[in-house]
Formats: C-alpha cells, sequence, structure tokens
C-alpha cells in the first residue's frame, strides 16, 4: 500500500511511550497485522520506531524499540500484506517528525536485510571491533565477570538459568565503533573502537538495551559514569573479603587461681568473626602478672603487678600513640581481656574510646573445638533488646561527696558485702547507683551472648556515671563489680571521657558471699595501690 505523504498529519504525543525489547516489539506488530493495520517503520539502522496510520491519514507511534528478529517476523506478516511502510532516518528515530515521513513498501527480503547490519553494527554477536584478549581480561577482572550495566549484575560466566558454565558476557562500546552505530562519533568512534576504557561488559538483554531498545537514554555521559560506579563498587565489595587488620590486645593474668591459656590460634579466629584479621606481628601482652595466683588483697600481688604496670603502662601509651597505617590514620585495636576485675577497669581507662577498638568476651563454656575457641561468640545468637540493660538509683543522692557504682551482671552484687562505711543497718550511707540486666533472671555467667550485648551494657554504664558524676557531682566513686571480663573493660573506657571522679576498685575476698575490699584508687592522673600506697602516674 501506498502513502500521500503530503497528506500526512503530525503525529500523536508519545512522551509516555515506554521503549520495548525485541519481544514486546513484535508483540505490538503483531497485534497491528491482526488489526490489518497499515504500519510504518521508521529506523537509523540500530533501532526503530512503529507508527500506524489513523483513519485521518496522520501517523500515531504506537511503539519504539529492539527491532529484532522477533520483530521482524511479525512485520512479514504486514509486508506480504502490502501494508508495511519503510523509512530509515539519520538522526534518532524518537526525535522525526511523523509528519513529514517519506518511506517505500517494505518486503521480507529488505527485512532480513536490514537485521543482518543492524546485527552487524550493533555487535550483539560478539561481531565488529573488539578489545584486545588481555583487556578483555582486565575488564572481566575490574567488573567481577559481572554485568556493568547499573542494577543488572548477572553472573556472565553461568547461564542464568541452568547454571552451566560458560562466557555469556559482550563488549558493549560507548563510543560506537562505527559512526553509524549507537553514540557514533565520525572522529572518535575510529580511535576509541579498540579502547577498554570505552568498553563496558553486559549481559545480552543490557547490551540490547543500550544500543537498540533505548540508545537515546543511554548517552557517552551515562554509560561512562555507569562503568566507573561499577568498577568501584565491585573494588569497594571485593575489598570487604579481606578484613580489616587490627593488632590483638592481651589484657590477663592468673584468676581465681587459675592460669589462662591465651591461644593465638583462637584468637585469630574469633577475630574473623567480627570481620578483623591479626596484624603480622601478632598478638602484644600487657600487665601479666606472672605465676602469682590471684589474690588482689595479698601484699605481694600487688607488689609485683604494679611492677608489670611501671613496664607496660608506657609500652601501652607508646602502641596507642603509634598504631597508624600509612595513609596517617589509626589501626584498630582487638583486646582480649582475662585479669582481676581493677586490673582490666585500669586497662579500659588507659586504652578509652578514642581508638577503634573491638572487645572480646572469653566463654569459660564455649567448646574448645569451634571456630574462634573462647573467645567467639556463637552463631545464630538472638540480638539482644536495646532495653536489656538499665541504670537504677539504689539509694538517692545525700549530698556526699561519695556515692557507690554497683555492677550486677554474672549475679547480685548485694549491698551487705559492701564496707560497713557504704551500706550498714539495711541502709546505703551515701547515694548509689547499679547497672544491671533489666531482667534479673537473666543474671548469670555467660549474660554476655552476643556482640551487642557489650554495647548495650556500656550505654547503661555510661547513664549511670554521667548521673554520678554530671548530676550529683561525687568527686569519689566505690565501684563494685560482679560482670564478665569484657564488662569491666568497658567500665574502664568509660572514664575516660570526661574529668572523671576518683573510682575505687573492689574485689571480693576468696569465698562464697565475702566481703568486697578495696584494691586501686583511679584518678585522672594516676592509679594508686591501697595497700602499700605504691603510685603509677598516667598523664
Amino acid at each position: 500500500m501506498t502513502h500521500s505523504l503530503t497528506a500526512m498529519a503530525a503525529t500523536l504525543d508519545t512522551e509516555g511511550i515506554v521503549p520495548l525489547s525485541d519481544g514486546g516489539l513484535a508483540q505490538l506488530i503483531g497485534d497491528q497485522a491482526e488489526a490489518g493495520a497499515t504500519v510504518l517503520i521508521m529506523e537509523n539502522g540500530f533501532t526503530a520506531r512503529v507508527a500506524t496510520m489513523m483513519e485521518s491519514g496522520a501517523w500515531a507511534e504506537v511503539g519504539r524499540g529492539d527491532f529484532g528478529l522477533k520483530s521482524g517476523n511479525a512485520a512479514k506478516h504486514i509486508a506480504a500484506a502490502g501494508k508495511l511502510t519503510w523509512w530509515q532516518v539519520a538522526s534518532s528515530p524518537s526525535t522525526c517528525d511523523l509528519s513529514v515521513a517519506m518511506g517505500a513498501p517494505a518486503t521480507s527480503g529488505s527485512i532480513d536485510t536490514w537485521l543482518a547490519e543492524a546485527e552487524a553494527l550493533t555487535g550483539t554477536s560478539g561481531r565488529g571491533d573488539s578489545p584486545k584478549k588481555d583487556d578483555q581480561q582486565y575488564l572481566g577482572y575490574l567488573a567481577g565477570w559481572r554485568c556493568q550495566f547499573a542494577g543488572c549484575g548477572k553472573d556472565l560466566q553461568r547461564e542464568s538459568l541452568s547454571g552451566t558454565p560458560g562466557n555469556f558476557s559482550y563488549f558493549a562500546h560507548i563510543i560506537a565503533s562505527s559512526p553509524k552505530g549507537p553514540r557514533g562519533d565520525k572522529l572518535l568512534s575510529g580511535q576509541r573502537a579498540e579502547a577498554i576504557d570505552n568498553i563496558m561488559l553486559m549481559c545480552d538483554e543490557c547490551h540490547r538495551r543500550i544500543d537498540r531498545v533505548d540508545p537515546d537514554r543511554f548517552t557517552v555521559d551515562v554509560l561512562r559514569t555507569m562503568r566507573q560506579d561499577n568498577i568501584n563498587e565491585v573494588r569497594r565489595l571485593l575489598n570487604t573479603l579481606r578484613y580489616e587488620e587490627a593488632v590483638p590486645i592481651v589484657v590477663m593474668g592468673n584468676i581465681t587461681a587459675q592460669s589462662p591459656r591465651f591461644l593465638q590460634r583462637d584468637a585469630e579466629e574469633a577475630m574473623w568473626t567480627r570481620r578483623l584479621r591479626m596484624a603480622p606481628t601478632g598478638p602484644e601482652r600487657y600487665f601479666y602478672n606472672g605465676g602469682h595466683l590471684h589474690n588482689p588483697h595479698a601484699p605481694h600481688y600487688w607488689g609485683s603487678l604494679f611492677d608489670a604496670l611501671r613496664d607496660d603502662i608506657p609500652l601501652l601509651r607508646k602502641r596507642l600513640n603509634g598504631t597508624l597505617r600509612a595513609d596517617g590514620s589509626t589501626m584498630p585495636l582487638a583486646v582480649f581481656p582475662l585479669h582481676g576485675i581493677s586490673i582490666l577497669v585500669l586497662a579500659g581507662r588507659l586504652l578509652g574510646e578514642g581508638s577503634r577498638i573491638t572487645v572480646f568476651q572469653y566463654s569459660r563454656d564455649r567448646p574448645p573445638d569451634l571456630p574462634g575457641g573462647k573467645w567467639a561468640f556463637d552463631e545464630g545468637v538472638q540480638t539482644p533488646p536495646a532495653d536489656k540493660y538499665c541504670a537504677k538509683e539504689l539509694a538517692p543522692y545525700n549530698g556526699a561527696d561519695e556515692a557507690c557504682l554497683v555492677i550486677s551482671l554474672t549475679y547480685k552484687v548485694e549491698p551487705s558485702r559492701l564496707p560497713t562505711t557504704l551500706y550498714a543497718d539495711g541502709a546505703f550511707k551515701v547515694g548509689a547507683m547499679e547497672v544491671t540486666a533489666s531482667d534479673s533472671a537473666a543474671l548469670r555467667h555467660d549474660i554476655f551472648s552476643h556482640s551487642l550485648d557489650l554495647d548495650r551494657f556500656a550505654t547503661a554504664a555510661e547513664q549511670a556515671i554521667q548521673k554520678l558524676q554530671d548530676q550529683w557531682h561525687v568527686k569519689k566513686v566505690h565501684l563494685f563489680i560482679g560482670a564478665p571480663a569484657s564488662a569491666c573493660f568497658k567500665v574502664g573506657q568509660k572514664l575516660q571521657a570526661r574529668h572523671h571522679a576518683v573510682f575505687v576498685c573492689y574485689e571480693a575476698s576468696l569465698g562464697s558471699g565475702a566481703p568486697f575490699l578495696p584494691t586501686i584508687e583511679i584518678s585522672n592522673s594516676r592509679v594508686e595501690e591501697l595497700q602499700s600506697n605504691q603510685t603509677i602516674l598516667l598523664a
């Protein structure tokens, strides 16, 4: 069928038309054939626009996109009926004015010819200029052998349905290898045809989308940005496979008549569970009390321990000041605490919260053959609620310069075990705060079962310390702790955040229900052993 081109009216508004794949466009053309419509195919060598003639004689667009084998087969039925006009244009078909359309009747043969030329021009079957073999491998490495189209990420070394291994990748040009191709350039197409930074790795579907379905949308700038964003994201994701390096800080000593063993292998595996890897220098051990059994109320215990403190505190400070990467950033620390309560509080005070620190919790009941041994948390443990731990008032502030802070986690610290100067006749003599589990039934030695338990507890501890110092303005805090080793360390960390009061640490005497007795006193500038009055400056 021929058309009077001068009688054609302007097309309808097509702003809302969505470009279609070959299958979608074929369905649309098939509907037109079934309806006996007169159809116009407008193409520029790689993408097409479909219009149908209205009763007024004007062309109205009905679709656009990838005119491939499926669309071609559908269009042949219209061509056989003499109702298909073919119009080749130099610019984008979507911008051409249908009111001045020109063309000639199409045949089955002419459709096949166009399909072959379009396939060669866009190279969806791998024809046309390709990058060198080494460059192809490099681009595959940069893309992780995944489609680089934004959000696709299809595995290009596996068939998507069957999972069969193979090479299902396409090397898509940003600036077309031919000046006549999508995003072609008279000068640059020849120069940039094999440049690897001008090529994207794509699946067949996304390759067709940028070249034949919607080439107007995917400009050179859009694809360049998409390519670089993909490379950056692949690099970021692959870098997450390499855990951040951290220095293990071991604060360990003999406790409760036991000599704990620190196994580097277990520590390394435990660090893996927290996405950390051990620094090549290995663990650094501080505050070890040698062969002395844990007896914090014996004079000889603190004598040898303070000798270790005098040596280790400067070394620890040097470590904190000197743990820098090549880029000047601070290297994270992995702390493994298992020592007496007082020393753990002091260690937390010295390390503070300024550095990035991951604290590990020793679990004496965890089977040693599990990954991470006794230093790792079990997988699949329920996340603790935000209110699992609370800070509450045991006794109101009475205006004194002193107060008590009680930490009851592994067991309830009974006030009757405190010195009579602080608690007597069933009542506190000073104000008192307690940090404990919101559910008293939760108190047990393994109360910390999830890594977030430490953070939840630290929040409650900070609330209690803030009240003691910022609201009550006490000058001395008497500290009594029944908690895991990591909690003791966390309490010490909270003393670093501000100009804190003097904290007097207490530990229980040997034996169940024994009283708590003072051990050391920690201020902003010093730590003092209270039996022999030995002092070490901290500032």
